[in-house]
């Protein structure tokens, strides 16, 4: 299944850090680093239950595993994180972001959608940026980002073809066109026109729930993804070399889909696989099961 793996590089001074960690696909993530002898930093917003979260790897024999507080909607916690591990670990070699939520069930409203938006796709790039100088210059193969998002951020779910035409277009995508068609989507909201026709309706791909915010903002960081690989590839020839990856774990039984039918140890795999093997044609792209998905 998948692509050829590269050769066991890692080590007990490799360092990763997930977030959203401290639960579900992440505290998942966060075990199966560890027990590739990776030194792994779990981070949640909630210091008890990060904590909790700890205590429970450690009791499982894994004491390569370390806390610290994030609450990726704020700047400021971001912040702490970075001069935390700088001074804890000098450099980190992999950044899984997997901190998420989901729309409220009642239905879309502007505070909801900003909400979501602004855990989902802007928080995803303020910590991937703020970490980014983090990056070891010296990783194997080069250091590695995921972002953890979802089949339903693929194009088949989106409506506007101007959009899909333009988002399929992976090697030409740019931060401020993903901004912006966030942006639009926040607009429509405010002005009650995202029921237009335009945006993501999942009910007609079988989904019961409201998904609409989450699909956008899933559509929205794996472009994001995309746009950042483009940015890494243009940088001059001699700095530092930085993998990005999206990543769908599946449709997973957690806290946000207790019906889900896949295990957090299924979902795990792929996040995980990547940031070990880093597969070098896929580079900017989506994966599942560790096979490249179509946008």
């Amino acid at each position: 299944m998948g692509q050829q793996a590269e050769a066991k590089w890692w080590s007990k001074d490799t360092v990763a850090v997930v977030t959203g960690a401290n639960k579900g696909i992440g505290f998942e993530i966060v075990r199966q680093l560890a027990k590739e002898g990776i030194t792994v930093v779990l981070t949640a917003r909630d210091a008890t239950r990060g904590a909790e979260a700890i205590e429970s790897l450690k009791k499982q024999g894994f004491q390569n595993v370390n806390f610290h507080t994030l609450d990726v909607g704020s700047q400021e916690s971001i912040d702490a994180l970075a001069e935390w591990l700088h001074t804890t670990y000098g450099a980190i070699d992999i950044l899984i972001n997997n901190a998420g939520i989901l729309d409220d069930p009642n239905g879309v409203n502007l505070e909801i959608a900003k909400s979501v938006l602004a855990t989902n796709y802007f928080a995803v790039k303020n910590v991937t940026k703020t970490l980014l100088p983090l990056l070891r210059d010296d990783t194997p193969g080069g250091a590695r980002v995921i972002v953890v998002a979802s089949r339903l951020g693929q194009l088949k779910g989106l409506p506007n073809k101007d959009y899909v035409t333009t988002l399929t277009d992976r090697e030409h995508i740019t931060e401020d066109f993903v901004d912006s068609f966030v942006n639009k989507y926040l607009e429509d909201v405010a002005n009650g026109n995202h029921n237009k026709g335009d945006w993501p309706d999942l009910t007609k791909l079988g989904w019961e729930a409201p998904v609409e915010t989450y699909a956008v903002s899933k559509i929205a960081v794996i472009a994001y993804v995309s746009a950042l690989h483009n940015t890494l590839v243009a940088r001059h020839e001699g700095e530092k070399k930085i993998n990005v990856f999206s990543s769908c774990p599946g449709h997973v039984r957690t806290d946000l889909a207790p019906n889900g039918i896949k295990t957090v140890e299924e979902g795990a795999d792929t996040p995980v696989w990547l940031a070990l093997h880093s597969p070098k044609e896929g580079l900017g792209k989506l994966y599942g099961e560790r096979t490249i998905l179509d946008f």
